[in-house]
């Protein structure tokens, strides 16, 4: 059971920290967050900073004797905090996936994927990582190996203490999700696909077969490239804009995409989720292609309920289970 309190404590304590070393050091509030998260974890105060601000930050982390937090704990007073940086930066929050989002996200994962603390786990666009750090935090099981890729070094650098702060062992790189990666196959890659188009400049740098075609959009491009980061028979769970399949050159992905990998789900989240309709999003699921993979008999399509009406909401966790025993 989450402690509101304990929540509030800790982001208040990393929040006027991050202040002060904000202040001090003339650095983002994120930066800051991040060297105090540091300060934290190596309990010890790791910037030159004056006496009277050190005293005050070694006053703050004092509070933090004995106090002991869960995982999930700190991911919410850390999230807090990012909210409160990607604003103060006039950022759009928009790189962080709901928390409602990851939970069914995690849900679903917990269904398809069996033997979880076996699996390699990669997010590709892995952002401020509050998605991959809720997901794991939600199944509870720490994967054998777990992978982020951003090509954003601010964003990477939260990720990079966001997943430390909750002791977990991410492998982190530094590179676009466009490009060969430097991992080796995943058993299961998650993302919340970033939108936008490529520029031809972009494009001519890239060794995929839609870039070549000429398809610029970028979740497409992102998907044929992971694919062939995943190992037959894996799954790749995506937070898709809901207009996926309604682009000009959406047939040549499908194409593409039905050549290497089963689609098994498309789950349409609900619009209240969103401040406008055009923003919404689904959750899509694929399952690469493989010697012991079978397409399954139905693709699992639906508008998912308003998650604040129970009822609506068992019934269609219930449909998902009933195709699971049927596709599963």
């Amino acid at each position: 059971m989450l402690r509101p309190e304990v929540i509030e404590q800790l982001f208040d304590l990393v929040d006027e920290t991050s202040m002060i070393i904000s202040s001090e050091l003339k650095m983002s509030y994120l930066h800051a967050m991040c060297e105090s998260c540091q300060n934290i974890m190596s309990q010890e105060i790791n910037q030159s900073i004056n006496e009277e601000s050190k005293k005050a930050l070694q006053t703050h982390y004092a509070t933090l004797e004995g106090l002991e937090f869960t995982q999930e704990e700190i991911r919410k007073a850390l999230q807090l905090a990012i909210l409160k940086g990607l604003k103060s930066e006039r950022l759009t929050n928009a790189i962080m996936t709901p928390d409602s989002i990851a939970l069914i996200l995690g849900y679903l994962i917990s269904k398809f994927v069996k033997n979880f603390n076996e699996v390699r786990l990669g997010d590709l666009t892995v952002g401020t990582g509050n998605l991959l750090t809720a997901v794991l935090n939600h199944l509870g099981t720490e994967p054998q190996e777990i992978y982020g890729v951003e090509v954003n070094n601010d964003l990477l650098k939260i990720a990079c203490t966001l997943s430390d702060m909750q002791e977990y062992a991410v492998q982190f790189y530094q590179q676009s999700s466009l490009k060969p990666l430097f991992i080796d196959p995943l058993d299961l890659i998650i993302g919340d696909l970033p939108e936008g188009d490529l520029s031809q400049e972009e494009m001519n740098e890239l060794g995929l077969t839609l870039a070549a075609q000429g398809i610029n959009y970028l979740p497409y491009l992102l998907i044929e490239n992971h694919l062939n980061y995943l190992k037959p028979g894996g799954y790749a769970f995506y937070v898709i804009p809901n207009d996926l399949f309604s682009q000009p050159q959406s047939h040549a992905f499908h194409q593409l995409l039905t050549s290497k990998a089963n689609i098994q789900a498309l789950l349409q989240l609900p619009t209240t989720l969103f401040k406008q309709d055009e923003l919404g999003k689904s959750l899509f699921i694929v399952q690469k292609n493989g010697e012991q993979v079978k397409p399954v008999n139905e693709v699992l399509i639906a508008q998912l309920p308003n998650f604040n009406d129970p009822h609506q909401f068992n019934k269609m966790l219930t449909r998902i289970e009933n195709w699971i025993k049927l596709n599963k």
